[in-house]
């Protein structure tokens, strides 16, 4: 099947669309961030200490939103990089949320071990 003619001055469809699917993953993940948060606030009532499940839940969900609002950003900016035939710009998104999940792992495993002492 040959590639459908472009419209002058519009940049490739597939590229945009390519954009909106990333974008997408960045809703999922903030989704499943959320509903970790709610999911430890549920099932993890007393976690180490009494305010522990709250603490992890309360950072999950602000992780989510943070993730959701920041692919959101991004993909205006690529989506206007793309329009523009600039390059895309680079992203800070990737090391900010492995680094605020892995602050969310650390506090967990802490809790997770007084947990298991106290028993």
């Amino acid at each position: 099947m040959p590639p459908p003619e472009e419209v002058p001055g519009h940049p490739d469809y597939r590229f945009t669309l390519a954009n909106e699917r990333t974008l997408l993953a960045w809703l999922r993940t903030a989704l499943a961030l959320v509903a970790g948060g709610v999911a430890v606030a549920t099932y993890a009532p007393d976690l180490g200490v009494r305010w522990g499940s709250a603490a992890v839940a309360f950072a999950l969900v602000l992780i989510g939103l943070g993730v959701a609002l920041a692919g959101y950003r991004r993909w205006r900016a690529n989506e206007a990089a793309i329009r523009g035939g600039l390059p895309l710009p680079g992203s800070w998104l990737m090391p900010i949320v492995a680094g605020a999940l892995a602050s969310v792992v650390v506090v967990v495993a802490v809790l997770v071990g007084i947990e298991v002492l106290n028993r």
